[in-house]
Parts: structure tokens; sequence; C-alpha cells
């Protein structure tokens, strides 16, 4: 294992044997920001690289400009021509799915 992430910031608990079988001197250990020092004086000590991660920011948002409606679905499967009221699943030309609330 190269690395943990863990996204909690009040200490999970778990036992002290969960990671011992992982070899602390090579995987690192990512915890939310403002949290290492807490992490460190825990069982997570075992951990000799703990980095901190700011898992709420998004970090280089890429828009497609030319990003095109490939597929419309209802909700059962139902292949749609147009948008059609309820919730319709909208497949992207990359690839992204989206459900869509159309009223």
């Amino acid at each position: 294992m190269a690395s943990v992430y863990v996204y909690a910031e009040q200490l999970p608990t778990m036992g002290y044997t969960v990671f011992e079988n992982c070899d602390a001197n090579n995987c690192i250990l990512y915890v939310p920001k403002g949290t290492i020092d807490m992490y460190r004086q825990s069982d997570f000590g075992y951990f000799k690289n703990i980095v901190e991660l700011d898992a709420t920011g998004i970090n280089n948002p890429a828009a497609s400009t030319n990003l095109k409606e490939v597929y419309r679905y209802t909700t059962n499967g139902r292949r749609l021509l147009t948008p059609t009221k309820g919730i319709n699943v909208v497949k992207y030309s990359n690839g992204m799915v989206k459900k869509e609330l159309v009223k």
C-alpha cells in the first residue's frame, strides 16, 4: 500500500492492528487540513509520513467549451429525444453522466 486517505476530521475508532502489515516508512497518510497533530498523537502516528490535504477544495477545474449532449434517458432507462418533465439522465460527449431535473 502506497497511500491511505482519511477524510474524517474527528479521529475514527479502529484497532491498532488495522495497518500492521503496512510499511509505515513508505506509506503516506493523507489527513484533512488542520488535523495533522491530532493524527500524529493517535494510533495513526504509526505512519512516518503524514500529509495534510484540502479535501473540500476543487483543484484545477476544467470546462469543456464544446461539450455536447449525446444521450438522454428516463430513470428507468427509456431513451428520450428531448428534455422531458421529471428526472432525466444525460450523457455528454466527454463521458460525464448527470441527472437533470426538468420542470
